[in-house]
């Protein structure tokens, strides 16, 4: 199985649990897909880290999935 790196970027006073699409500041999706969810967790850690999204008074939550189990990803940003 294929898995897809998407990164939740959440305000820091929402609680990582509560931290997911509808939340989410920004919503987007890390190019490539990874063979395993250890490669795509790391993949996901440095999208963010280089990618320049996440600001002061935010944090990202990665989530690692087939693809297909998000059916519209993209970015927003509120």
């Amino acid at each position: 199985m294929l898995f897809t790196a998407y990164l939740a970027v959440c305000l820091s006073n929402v609680a990582i649990k509560d931290c997911n699409r509808e939340t989410a500041l920004n919503w987007m999706v890390a190019p490539g897909e990874n063979r395993s969810l250890a490669f795509c967790m790391t993949h996901g850690q440095r999208y963010a880290a280089s990618s320049g999204v996440v600001h002061e008074g935010e944090y990202v939550k990665i989530y690692c999935k087939s693809p297909d189990q998000f059916t519209r990803p993209g970015v927003q940003r509120g």
